[in-house]
């Protein structure tokens, strides 16, 4: 059984009211009653009722840690990452100095690495399909609740990190996020209820308590025994389309937010660090056979464009020879592995030290 932490029980370990429940066992017989009577239906009733709430505690005991306090206000669903995140960090002793941002791609990136190489205590906030309008809230949120502390920034970001598509529910509904944003355009959102893939928190999902994602869907299926070039194929039979088409979205509102998201952490004295993240050689090899390549130009165009303007670190780790990265390293052709989070995190702290003083 996993407790808080990953760590495992030993039989008989286990002190909770369902084992107290298992292990207070009633004698042969029937008791009898103080007028010497057997015990009648009611009697029967009351202790099924108790044995079921038993199975029901131990239940709840036997559930992953990653688990333990999902509920919020009587809701267990739906549970998206942002609310997960908000709790999670809401459990810390102390606040972070150092947060990652981003989306999916970024949520290996080990906090526990990251302070050992920068000695700065840090929290993942990197959330599934994560847009400049939650990079400002999450960071609204971090500032607030901890404003004297200098809060470095590793922000993760891609060519879909720009593009006005509609706000993701998870953020819409986290009102501890949803507030810094305007009240007309996350009620025009609400309204508009537009479909956005957005996954909730599954109870077999393992997160660490600072936020880094340890298991997930992606190793459930590499322990089926599927294997990357099996999951290869589906990969580009889905994103191959999408790499070789226009962006079907505008720009001027996640652009309006990325500023300034920029802005908040320079008027805090930190520069962030943006990281392009890498994608498996095949995939890259790919997209950029189809014309995909004009699009990270343009994004690295656009961030080249604003140094005039915001103070950030800008680190370019589109190919796995830039931060020596192993092509084994990936569930698909862009999320990565832990071994090619850690290369990452280690690359980063190499070529721009000074980020985290």
């Amino acid at each position: 059984m996993r407790v808080a932490g990953g760590r495992r029980l030993k039989r008989g370990a286990l002190s909770s009211p369902a084992s107290s429940c298992l292990h207070d066992r009633l004698p042969g017989g029937p008791r009898r009653r103080a007028d010497g009577r057997a015990p009648g239906r009611r009697a029967f009733v009351w202790r099924l009722l108790a044995a079921l709430a038993c199975v029901g505690v131990l239940a709840l005991a036997m559930v992953p840690a990653s688990a333990v306090g999902m509920r919020r206000g009587g809701r267990t669903a739906p549970l998206y990452d942002r609310t997960f995140k908000c709790d999670r960090l809401e459990r810390l002793p102390e606040p972070p100095e150092l947060v990652v941002l981003g989306g999916s791609r970024a949520q290996r990136f080990e906090p526990s690495q990251i302070e050992r190489r920068t000695g700065l205590p840090a929290f993942n906030f990197a959330v599934q399909n994560s847009r400049p309008e939650d990079a400002y809230a999450i960071a609204r949120y971090l500032f607030g609740r901890a404003p004297d502390v200098k809060l470095r920034c590793i922000w993760a970001v891609q060519v879909t990190t720009l593009g006005d598509t509609p706000l993701h529910p998870g953020l819409l509904a986290e009102e501890r996020l949803a507030r810094f944003l305007p009240a007309d355009l996350v009620a025009a959102q609400r309204a508009a209820g537009a479909r956005v893939a957005a996954h909730e928190v599954r109870w077999s999902d393992e997160y660490s308590p600072r936020g880094a994602l340890f298991r997930n869907g992606y190793d459930r299926v590499e322990a089926r025994g599927v294997g990357l070039d099996e999951v290869m194929q589906d990969y580009l039979a889905r994103m191959l389309p999408k790499a070789a088409a226009p962006s079907p979205h505008e720009q001027r509102r996640s652009k309006h937010y990325f500023e300034k998201t920029l802005r908040l952490f320079n008027l805090h004295g930190v520069a962030p660090v943006l990281v392009i993240m890498p994608y498996h050689p095949e995939a890259l090899a790919a997209f950029r056979a189809v014309g995909w390549q004009h699009k990270l130009d343009g994004l690295n165009a656009y961030l080249r464009g604003l140094r005039g303007r915001y103070i950030f670190r800008l680190l370019d780790y589109t190919e796995i020879g830039s931060f020596g990265g192993s092509a084994r390293g990936f569930y698909d052709g862009a999320h990565v592995k832990r071994t090619n989070a850690r290369r990452i995190v280690k690359q980063i702290v190499a070529d721009v030290p000074g980020a985290f003083r």
